[in-house]
């Protein structure tokens, strides 16, 4: 039932990141691969921007749906200039993809001005108020995604990601490792290992030191 309702939750979201995305001017790895906050009507690149400067301080407020309240917030470090002319560094993004007025995913960036790559995104995916995933990146592709599974404020899943290449030379980002808290002791109990995204064995901790010690083949040689 977890399972069914985060995956809920992800197709909820969605539909609205598809739209919000459009100009975000984020990494490549930024598209939802899994599913991501309810519907939109527009896109940054449609919608009314407000911007304001205070010192080597900016933001850009963006009405996406047209309701006269901002739906994108969009924060710089200003390195020089003022207004249209200024040259700026995005460093965070804050989404409301279901226009409650409440921040739904923050995304954090780093890098240069106009070469700014996506290194952080926490998502809100039932619209509670606590963020309920959050993905790591690193060097441009996912690396780890920060899961709770059971929707209480506590994380429970970790997957491990790793770029690759397909026995055809295609460039993929495949889950190589997951983690789970299956008792909610904080504690990891349940290792999963994937080959070419496959689940090839398993791993449990019997005795509760850890690590572990007892292991069940699932895949094929």
């Amino acid at each position: 039932m977890l399972r069914l309702s985060l995956f809920g939750a992800r197709i909820a979201i969605s539909a609205s990141m598809i739209a919000l995305m459009v100009g975000c001017g984020s990494s490549a790895d930024a598209k939802r691969d899994e599913g991501s906050p309810g519907p939109s009507s527009g896109s940054e690149e449609s919608g009314s921007v407000q911007t304001e400067q205070d010192g080597t301080s900016s933001i850009e407020r963006i009405d996406i749906n047209g309701d006269q309240k901002a739906d994108v917030f969009k924060f710089f470090r200003v390195l020089s200039g003022t207004g249209d002319t200024a040259k700026r560094v995005l460093i965070r993004k804050e989404m409301d993809v279901n226009f409650d007025q409440k921040i739904d995913i923050v995304q954090y960036f780093a890098g240069e001005a106009g070469k700014e790559v996506l290194v952080r995104e926490e998502m809100d995916l039932d619209f509670d108020g606590r963020v309920d995933e959050t993905r790591h990146y690193k060097d441009g592709h996912k690396s780890l995604v920060e899961l709770d599974m059971g929707f209480d404020g506590r994380t429970d899943t970790w997957r491990y990601y790793q770029k690759t290449q397909t026995e055809d030379g295609r460039t993929v980002v495949r889950l190589v490792e997951k983690r789970r808290d299956t008792d909610g002791d904080g504690t990891v109990d349940v290792w999963e290992y994937y080959t070419a995204g496959s689940l090839q064995k398993i791993g449990y901790d019997t005795n509760g030191d850890g690590s572990p010690d007892r292991f069940t083949k699932t895949g094929k040689k």
